[in-house]
This record gives C-alpha cells, sequence and structure tokens, in this order.
C-alpha cells in the first residue's frame, strides 16, 4: 500500500478486498481508495457520475472506491495502529440530528490482515459506533452527519494475521475483540484530532 494527496484528493494505491458505504460503494476487489475534497457549496446534479470524473481527472483507471468531503486535507488524519492503518477526514460543523445539514466523517480502514467476511462488515459497525462516541466526547448531541462514509478493506497480498485463525484471517470485528479495539482507539482518535484542528 501507497498514499498520497494529490489535487486535493488522498489517493491510496494496493491490491484491496474492500466494502463500501460511499457513492460507488458496495463490495469488490480495487485497486485505488480516494477521498476527494470538495467545495462547501458542492451538490452536482448526479454525484455518482462526479466521482467517475474524477476519478478519470487524477489518472485513475483502474477499479476504485471514492468518497468526497469538504475538509481540507491538511486536516487528514493518518493513523497507524500494529497492522491497521486509518485516514479520518471530520468535518461537523453542520451536525445531522436527522435533518439534512451539511458535514461529513469520512473513515477509510486499512488491514494488513485478511478480513472475513463477517469482519469486513463488522467493521463499519464498530467504527461508527466509535465515530459517535468521539462525537459524545466532544460535547455533540448527534452521532454523524447525513453524508458520513466508511470504506473497509484488507490487503490481499498482504501476509500479516496469519495467526489469527485457521484460514489466516481475522473473523470477527465487534468493539470486544483485538482488531474492534483497534478500530476504536483510531477511529476516536482520527475524529477528535481533526475537529480539534478544525476548532469544532
Amino acid at each position: 500500500m501507497q498514499y498520497y494527496v494529490k489535487d486535493r484528493t488522498l489517493i491510496i494505491e494496493g491490491d484491496f478486498e474492500a466494502v463500501s458505504t460511499g457513492l460507488n460503494g458496495g463490495r469488490a476487489r480495487v485497486n485505488y481508495l480516494f477521498n476527494k475534497q470538495v467545495p462547501r457549496t458542492f451538490n452536482p446534479p448526479d454525484p455518482e457520475e462526479f466521482i467517475k470524473e474524477e476519478a478519470l481527472k487524477i489518472g485513475i483507471e483502474e477499479t476504485y472506491f471514492g468518497l468526497l468531503t469538504a475538509v481540507n486535507m491538511e486536516y487528514l488524519q493518518v493513523i497507524e495502529n500494529d497492522y491497521l492503518t486509518a485516514f479520518i477526514t471530520s468535518g461537523v460543523s453542520n451536525g445531522s440530528e436527522f435533518r439534512a445539514k451539511v458535514g461529513t466523517i469520512n473513515i477509510i480502514m486499512i488491514s494488513k490482515a485478511r478480513l472475513s467476511e463477517t469482519a469486513l462488515l463488522g467493521a463499519i459497525i464498530t467504527a461508527t459506533e466509535a465515530k459517535g462516541l468521539a462525537l459524545l466526547e466532544k460535547g455533540y448531541t448527534f452521532l454523524g452527519t447525513n453524508t458520513d462514509a466508511v470504506i473497509v478493506t484488507y490487503e490481499v497480498d498482504s501476509d500479516a494475521g496469519q495467526e489469527h485463525d485457521r484460514k489466516g484471517e481475522i473473523p470477527y470485528a465487534g468493539s470486544s475483540t483485538e482488531f474492534g479495539k483497534k478500530i476504536t482507539e483510531a477511529v476516536i482518535k482520527g475524529v477528535k484530532a481533526g475537529l480539534d484542528m478544525r476548532r469544532e
């Protein structure tokens, strides 16, 4: 895996098995993940088409999952915890309390250890719980915004985590598991740090 910021976009390259709740989300094996910074007034008629166009603009022609955020990339948080790396952009100047408002917290998590299907999907829940906890601990009265998204992946060609079970994969991602605890720690740290930098 390698990552960099280009044209106000976080780009992560590798060979990933991934799930995404983003605009072009789902389950797929992808070569790129990206988080594109857009203006606060962003409101395209077709967000999915916009994602496709932006991928081509930054030179991504292979399979990918993309996210959008109004958070400046200088506030990007990269949290490394053993075999887990989390990339987090946090903005809640207009948080969602079941009303349509602008604001986004995007979380991309990459595991060097192979994840079972259950762990891939369960990690979304654990990350969302951790995001909500971080916001509550910061004094907010909401658990997220109406455009938040999560991507969870593992690196296909990594041999890390072979000790986890007989299949050489992490089976679960609940908050009480070792993997879940890493997710919780990384997300809480990243969300809080990103908001602190933005003075939110």
